[in-house]
């Protein structure tokens, strides 16, 4: 059975059970949600320092190290920067109606506290290189900064080197072979994320949130099925983009249920080689890049959200100034949510929020109760562009290798 069925089967369960189960069991439901996102990180962390560390040697062998990360900073920022753009347009376009403030009561989250962005530097460059292989497991970046030095450092001396490449090339091939174990069963978790996620949702006032979730779920299949499809067909791709569409389904079944952009990866990165035929080379750089910094889906999201919150809190039109400062505050936090790999377009929420001030700090939280459907919508989009930017550049590259769809996992 392919995966996707595997992981549909799993969330439609897990739907059906979330409707009929008691509330009284949605505490011990979210705990144990909590735990199946453990069981897809599981192998994730060890997995990409050693894919990273061999990738980056063999495109440093293959003389492409350079073009292939300035192709993935590119695509990077135009994707973020184009969604932000739909987004902010559909916004204007179709303004979704004010939320009431008064109803809703509005608490400060004391879990939420900004970005420090030197703080995220010293993670990166600690003063001992070692403790980045000690983290929490929410911050993958360190990990991937020390794992490319490493590459880039195994080609000085081949004869000396060689043991180390060939150290990390089969650690890498074992922690690949451990994830796909985890991915293949992981239809048991969409049980449970399916479950959790139903539970979460059904109590939402959906009358009152309707429209700003329609423009959102509008903008997500105009983005997934018309933008990034019609791209990659014009950036080179002549083939059914649809195609690749359906070898992402797994991976976004992932993020809808999870929210997690760490899932999300482990499943991507197994559909990368087995379905999209992106060596490792090219998506041990890209999956772990765009599920860190750069979430085009995650911006476009907080933007839209973040419109909907300044439409709320004022009863003026917004200003084009106003506008400019979405896009360009929007762009900018999505780069600094390498750390929020589970709850990333309701913390660059947060985030618009605390940096726009004048008494909007707390104006997130009118939204939180829709902040599991927010998180959704932006880690499916973020999968989705994850997948089709590393097919793109593996072809790009010359270094694609065609899988005929019968033959997707």
């Amino acid at each position: 059975m392919k995966i996707w069925i595997k992981l549909l089967v799993g969330s439609v369960v897990g739907v059906l059970l979330g409707i009929f189960l008691p509330f009284s069991l949605q505490g011990p439901l979210e705990s144990l949600a909590r735990l199946m996102v453990n069981v897809g990180r599981y192998a994730l962390f060890p997995m990409v320092f050693f894919s990273l560390g061999i990738g980056t040697s063999e495109l440093r062998q293959e003389k492409k190290l350079v073009r292939v990360y300035l192709s993935l900073f590119k695509y990077l920022a135009l994707s973020t920067g184009l969604l932000i753009v739909i987004g902010i347009l559909s916004v204007l376009l179709f303004p979704p109606e004010r939320i009431p403030i008064a109803p809703i009561s509005i608490q400060a989250d004391k879990a939420f506290r900004p970005v420090s962005v030197m703080e995220g530097l010293s993670a990166v460059l600690p003063r001992n290189l070692f403790s980045v292989l000690l983290g929490n497991g929410d911050f993958l970046l360190p990990l991937m900064v020390i794992a490319f030095i490493l590459g880039a450092n195994m080609e000085f001396d081949r004869q000396l080197t060689r043991p180390i490449a060939q150290l990390f090339d089969s650690l890498s091939r074992v922690f690949y072979h451990i994830n796909s174990l985890i991915v293949e069963l992981f239809l048991f978790a969409m049980v449970v994320l399916g479950a959790s996620f139903m539970m979460r949702v059904s109590q939402v006032n959906m009358g009152l949130y309707k429209q700003i979730l329609l423009v959102l779920a509008v903008d997500t299949v105009v983005i997934v099925f018309g933008v990034f499809p019609g791209c990659l067909y014009l950036l080179g791709v002549k083939e059914n983009p649809y195609k690749w569409l359906y070898a992402s389904a797994g991976s976004i079944l992932a993020a809808l249920f999870s929210g997690d952009h760490y899932v999300a990866l482990g499943v991507l990165t197994k559909h990368g080689k087995e379905s999209f035929g992106v060596p490792r080379m090219v998506g041990s750089a890209a999956y772990p890049l765009f599920a860190s910094i750069g979430r085009a889906g995650t911006a476009m999201v907080a933007a839209v959200s973040f419109l909907l919150v300044l439409r709320s809190y004022s009863g003026l039109e917004i200003t084009v100034l106003q506008i400019l400062w979405v896009l360009m505050a929007a762009f900018g936090t999505s780069f600094v949510l390498a750390a929020v790999p589970g709850n990333g377009a309701y913390y660059a929420l947060f985030m618009l929020c605390q940096l726009y001030g004048m008494g909007l700090q707390e104006g997130y939280m009118i939204l939180g109760s829709i902040a599991p459907i927010l998180v959704s919508f932006g880690a499916v989009m973020d999968a989705v562009c994850s997948a089709f930017v590393s097919l793109l550049i593996a072809r790009e590259e010359g270094l694609w290798t065609e899988v005929e769809a019968e033959n997707f996992i």
